[in-house]
């Protein structure tokens, strides 16, 4: 029985035997994907299929140039090279008014470009852009967002502008330091997102100029070397100024003065004098050359001296004593002859008796 039930019994469901069955599964359509991004020129390709039960054909309609496929229960559509901006393809079922449609959201969206400073120099005042290019249908103005970073700390962002700058005081040691502008744009319900990378070209004069050496002093005839080193960009050029140049040698890319058997004339100021096209800087040391010889003469000198005085004064002091011990024994032999002795020429002493001496009588038998 078509179209109708069988009724069973007398309830009050019954009446309902006699209404036509309702259809259960009405036919739709179905996109995908339903809302794409495209990119100006680009191509898309858009899929589109039936939940009707029975078998019905699909077609595709819309105003530019296009490729079809069909099978049973979908058919898929081809745009390439898409050149407008505003574009509603239609999916619809043959034969009936049905429809289904796609809404492209085209867009135009360029790499973001940094903009540098023509030349760079540390100690200025300089500024960096990023730039980025967008065009969203049906939005104006472009929901976009644009940030620059260095480092993985933000510098400067913008909000809703396709531009974003940053200026700052240029540091030498910011050369070489990478700066990233990165680009969010909202197309439907997608986000694009795109970035550029740039490298900063910092250049700087001279600086951090130091001269150094082993020791302030040197003695006539030595052997020394001073040293030179500097910064900057481009590197820079060392120049020197010497007290003298004879027996100088230049080496190691004039960063290095040798001075061979050192002069008195190779004292004073040694100075070294960075330059490159940003500027010039210099740095310094003073150096003396003595005579140190002459101390070592002097010295020696005094030695001598020493020697001979203390020589001449043992001598004179052994003259002395040996003069002293000659008039001792003088004296003692201008005495009288002590006991039992007996002077040549006679018995008896003309001279005076010794002192402190009694003169002895002569005993009788």
């Amino acid at each position: 029985m078509t179209g109708h039930c069988l009724c069973l019994g007398l309830t009050p469901l019954a009446l309902l035997c006699f209404l036509p069955l309702a259809h259960l599964d009405p036919c739709g359509l179905s996109i995908v994907p339903k809302d794409p991004a495209v990119a100006f020129g680009g191509h898309v390709v858009l899929n589109c299929s039936n939940t009707c039960s029975s078998l019905t054909s699909l077609g595709w309609e819309t105003s530019v140039p296009k490729v079809t496929n069909k099978g049973p229960g979908w058919a898929s559509l081809h745009i390439s090279s898409l050149t407008v901006w505003h574009l509603e393809p239609q999916c619809y079922i043959t034969s009936t008014n049905i429809i289904e449609k796609a809404r492209l959201h085209v867009y135009r969206f360029s790499p973001p470009e940094i903009h540098l400073g023509a030349e760079m120099v540390a100690g200025r005042q300089e500024r960096i852009t990023c730039n980025v290019s967008s065009l969203v249908s049906g939005s104006s103005p472009s929901d976009i967002n644009v940030t620059l970073s260095s480092r993985g700390s933000t510098l400067s962002e913008s909000r809703g502008s396709p531009a974003v700058g940053y200026s700052f005081v240029a540091q030498s040691t910011q050369h070489g330091q990478e700066i990233v502008c990165q680009a969010w744009l909202r197309v439907g319900l997608q986000m694009m997102n795109d970035s550029a990378r740039a490298t900063l070209q910092v250049w700087a004069l001279p600086y951090s100029v130091k001269v150094s050496v082993e020791q302030l002093e040197f003695g006539v005839g030595a052997n020394f070397m001073v040293r030179c080193s500097a910064e900057g960009n481009p590197l820079p050029e060392l120049l020197w100024e010497l007290p003298s140049n004879a027996s100088v040698e230049l080496s190691d890319c004039g960063q290095m003065v040798t001075v061979h058997s050192a002069q008195l004339a190779h004292s004073g100021t040694y100075q070294c004098l960075a330059r490159n096209r940003y500027g010039a800087s210099s740095g310094h040391v003073n150096i003396r050359i003595v005579q140190r010889r002459h101390r070592i003469v002097i010295v020696t000198v005094m030695l001598v001296v020493i020697v001979v005085l203390g020589g001449a004064g043992l001598v004179a002091w052994r003259l002395g004593r040996k003069r002293f011990t000659m008039s001792v024994a003088a004296a003692r032999g201008s005495r009288g002859p002590g006991k039992g002795e007996v002077r040549e020429g006679g018995g008896g002493s003309d001279g005076p008796e010794p002192l402190g001496e009694e003169k002895e009588e002569p005993r009788g038998v």
